[in-house]
Parts: structure tokens; sequence; C-alpha cells
């Protein structure tokens, strides 16, 4: 195809930090890339197409200082010229995390971001990774008041994705996303994974989770019963099992 036009349209600040399907690709965004191509019809006539991709910039530092009033943040940044071009995905592709000048999320957004994640790479992919890799960009999870208390029902439900089964707690809690049965070919039958294998998955996710609140005493259910031998174990050995940092440290 031959180019026509191209044009870069600038965003005007503050900027917005996006994600897009890659394992690390969380930039500010600093505006689009604008191509027009030809792109010949299925009759063989002319036609054009048009895509946009994200124009974005490695996210600068952040510095935090404490005062008399309570903890204020001040991000800075250092330009650099136009920024690199995602030209392998377009605007489409990517969502929005938080704005640069505020880098913080709620968790039901964490949730969201991990689900959008968890499918555009059909199920490959830890969300646990998630937490951390914003926590490197400098972007805070602002947590629901119940991940600070000591124990709450985590309700855990089953969805498919591709071909594999993932037990999912509810938007509004911690987020476990845990791979547990491998789905056959109608959908309909499930062949779950060993026993071990699907405790310590949980066990990895709620290590992880332990940083929001040391203290927390992980209690599952299932919304469907024939999952109940899952959260039974869960409840059984998973808290005897980790081993809670110093919250002195």
């Amino acid at each position: 195809m031959k180019i026509i036009n191209s044009h870069y349209i600038p965003f005007g600040q503050p900027h917005n930090i996006i994600m897009g399907p890659g394992e690390d690709e969380i930039a500010e965004q600093i505006g689009i890339l604008s191509v027009i191509e030809e792109a010949p019809t299925a009759n063989g006539g002319y036609g054009i197409m048009t895509h946009e991709h994200p124009v974005v910039r490695s996210l600068g530092p952040m510095f935090i200082a404490t005062t008399e009033g309570g903890r204020i943040n001040f991000m800075t940044s250092i330009d650099k010229g136009d920024g690199d071009v995602w030209s392998h995905l377009e605007n489409k592709d990517c969502v929005f995390v938080c704005p640069v000048d505020n880098r913080q999320i709620v968790s039901i957004h964490l949730n969201a971001l991990a689900m959008h994640r968890m499918m555009t790479t059909n199920g490959d992919f830890e969300p646990i990774k998630l937490m951390h890799q914003l926590k490197e960009s400098g972007i805070a999870v602002k947590w629901v008041a119940d991940a600070k208390q000591k124990q709450q029902d985590i309700v855990l439900t089953n969805m498919i994705i591709g071909n594999k089964a993932y037990l999912q707690s509810l938007p509004t809690q911690l987020p476990f996303l845990v791979y547990f049965a491998d789905v056959e070919e109608d959908e309909i039958h499930l062949t779950p994974l060993a026993d071990d294998d699907i405790f310590f998955e949980f066990v990895n996710q709620a290590r992880a989770l332990l940083e929001v609140n040391p203290q927390y005493n992980f209690h599952f259910r299932a919304l469907d019963d024939q999952l109940e031998y899952i959260t039974e174990r869960l409840n059984t050995t998973l808290n005897n099992y980790l081993e809670r940092p110093d919250e002195s440290e």
C-alpha cells in the first residue's frame, strides 16, 4: 500500500498514562500519529484506510514530599522531543490508566486493566504482574476499604478465556485471577489442573497482595458449588502457609 498522508496530532497537558496489551507498555501519551493509506476495495476499486498510533514517552520520575498537611506528590518528567510511536499498536488497542499528574488508580480500575490484559493476551498473563508494573511506574493503587480490614469473604467466580478456565474474584475485592482448568472443544466440560498447581498459584498471588495488608486473613467462597473443593483447601491451609511480612520494617 502507498502512504497518502500522515500527520502528528500533539496533545495538550496534562497528558494521560495509557497501557497497551504488551508486557511493558505503560507510558505517557503525548499525541497521535494519524496515517492515511490507499486500500483497494474487494471489487478492485479505489479506497482508503486510516489508522492512528499512540505517540508516547517514558514516564518521568515521581518525587514524594511529606509536609505537615499530609503527603504531596510531585511529578517531573524530562522532555524527549516528539516521543516514540507505538507503530505496532493502534490507539484503539490501548486503555486509559490515569492522568500523568496524579498517578493513582482505584482498585476496581486495576481489576479492569488486568482483565483487559488477560483478554488481549488470550489468558497468557499473570495479573499480579500488573500491580508491580504500575508500582515501578510510580502509580499507586487506592484500595477499597475492605482491603484494609483483617478479613472478608473473597467471592470466586469462574470465567473462560480462550481454552482456559479461571477463578476470578469480584471486581470490588482483592484481585485474584487463577488458571484452574482446561476447556474441552465443546466449551462445556472442564479438565481441572492438579490441586497443588491451583493451590500454589493462589499462594503466589496472595503473597503479592500481602503488600496491601500484611495481616490480611484470606477466606474464600465460590458461587459454583462444584468449586467448593478448591475453597475448602484454601480456607484450611492458605493462611498458615503464608509468611507475613513484618509491619515494623
